[in-house]
């Protein structure tokens, strides 16, 4: 590098919020050496050659000076900026142009995950190339007149091999050829133009992984007579001290075989449940179930897919309870028909709203559990679990789950943090309402107000 190379000093602001940041860096400066890159001062992101992308570090939310030097050298700083971190979202600083104009480039990354299908997208990094179309090699476009710097957005693809090639924005002259571009169901994808159309390096394009195919498990401790548990998955003690009707809410865990064994809390034997799943890029849920002298473990796949209604799914799980209706209460309508014990009943929409429900034996009037004030809103799902015993104890009970929401801010469900949510809030004050006690103390208070209040704008799943 040479040291009379302008210093780059600017504010890069990241807009948003929810509750972690993850800031990684990708080196696309054609003419750039391999560089370290500082973050207030200590290397962070080490030895990145041309055309590669780091890992995510977490970041806690703050102002955070960006310096990027030559591998192993404190100077030249060839870039120097103040990046401001939210306390929630997925960010790729990429550095761009060659190295005597050499800048940061900031772009918010989407990394939601969905099943059988990859999330790609395309960003221009190859400095005096012309807005390109991206499009299937002969076919479509997928990605219209992207300009350099410029990111194209996501489209969802089936999982598979395709051939691409980027075009001259409106016309049918092939810039660069793509074959054989491979996409892996349940991943997000960037595919980065870099290099320069006129000189070396050529133009190519550099693939980075954003999202990695990874299945989420959770785990719900529903056999009523069974003691408190620890789970070992593939040979690690990685769960302890469940507890009948705890759940550990969703833990990534890579895919393929994985294995599940239930024990006692802080034994290795007896090992009451000793399980196989190939899992793969998908949600599931893992039901012990049974009383202790049969348990068993019941795996589902789950759908955490989002509608503007609510969207609820009903298991049982009650080992001496009767296949039963879930209905509306008084007579109502059935809502899950003859769902017996370890079965699931599918899932059904129903507008955001509080219902009184009711498990009857399946095919009469018997009602076996009364349901009331079951609080559900849009845009999110939700699993209801039968749980007890019909005779004995614990009793038979329904324990709710919240699978998936649109966002914790959005209140009122619609998939959206504005002022509805603030009166929401404020309609529910000092009330347990369970969409509007945002921060879970118990009590819709002055908190959840003000969390409400900064998330205006934005309405993410993992808020």
């Amino acid at each position: 590098m040479k040291s009379s190379l302008p210093l780059i000093a600017s504010m890069l602001t990241i807009t948003g919020s929810a509750v972690a940041g993850n800031v990684r860096v990708a080196h696309l400066s054609p003419d750039a050496p391999a560089v370290d890159v500082r973050v207030n001062g200590a290397v962070a992101f080490q030895n990145l050659s041309f055309n590669e992308v780091s890992d995510y570090a977490d970041l806690p939310a703050g102002d955070y000076q960006i310096q990027v030097v030559p591998t192993g050298a404190t100077e030249p700083v060839v870039i120097d900026t103040v990046l401001s971190v939210p306390a929630k979202g997925d960010f790729t600083a990429a550095a761009l142009n060659p190295l005597a104009e050499i800048g940061l480039g900031l772009f918010e990354d989407d990394n939601r995950r969905v099943p059988g299908s990859t999330r790609v997208r395309f960003v221009h990094a190859s400095p005096g190339t012309p807005a390109v179309d991206i499009a299937l090699a002969g076919g479509p476009v997928l990605f219209a007149n992207v300009g350099f710097g410029e990111s194209g957005g996501y489209i969802e693809v089936p999982a598979g091999s395709y051939d691409l090639e980027a075009r001259v924005a409106g016309t049918d002259i092939v810039a660069l050829s793509l074959p054989g571009t491979e996409l892996t169901g349940g991943t997000g994808v960037t595919v980065w133009a870099s290099g320069l159309l006129k000189g070396e390096p050529a133009l190519g394009v550099a693939l980075s992984v954003d999202v990695a195919p990874f299945a989420k498990v959770r785990i719900l401790h529903a056999s009523p007579d069974a003691p408190m548990v620890d789970c070992i998955v593939n040979g690690s003690r990685a769960i302890t001290e469940l507890s009948f009707l705890e759940d550990t809410g969703y833990v990534a865990l890579d895919t393929g075989s994985t294995n599940v064994k239930v024990v006692p809390s802080g034994a290795t034997d007896p090992v009451v449940i000793n399980a196989t799943l190939d899992l793969e890029a998908a949600d599931y849920s893992v039901l012990a179930v049974g009383e202790l002298a049969n348990i068993r473990a019941l795996p589902l796949g789950d759908d955490n897919s989002l509608t503007d209604d609510a969207r609820i799914r009903f298991v049982h799980a009650s080992p001496d309870a009767p296949a039963v209706d879930i209905a509306l209460a008084n007579g109502g309508p059935v809502l899950f028909a003859n769902v017996s014990f370890g079965e699931s009943g599918g899932y059904i929409e129903v507008p955001g709203g509080v219902y009184d429900l009711e498990a009857r034996v399946a095919g009469t009037d018997t009602v076996a559990l009364s349901v009331p004030g079951v609080n559900v809103t849009g845009n999110r799902v939700f699993t209801i679990v039968a749980t007890g015993f019909l005779s004995g104890s614990p009793s038979l009970g329904a324990l709710p789950l919240l699978d998936a929401e649109a966002c914790r801010t959005d209140v009122n469900g619609d998939a959206r943090t504005n002022v509805d949510d603030l009166l929401g809030v404020l309609t529910n004050w000092s009330s347990s309402d369970p969409w509007g006690d945002i921060n879970g103390s118990g009590t819709v208070e002055v908190m959840d107000l003000m969390a409400v209040i900064q998330s205006f704008g934005v309405c993410k799943s993992d808020l």
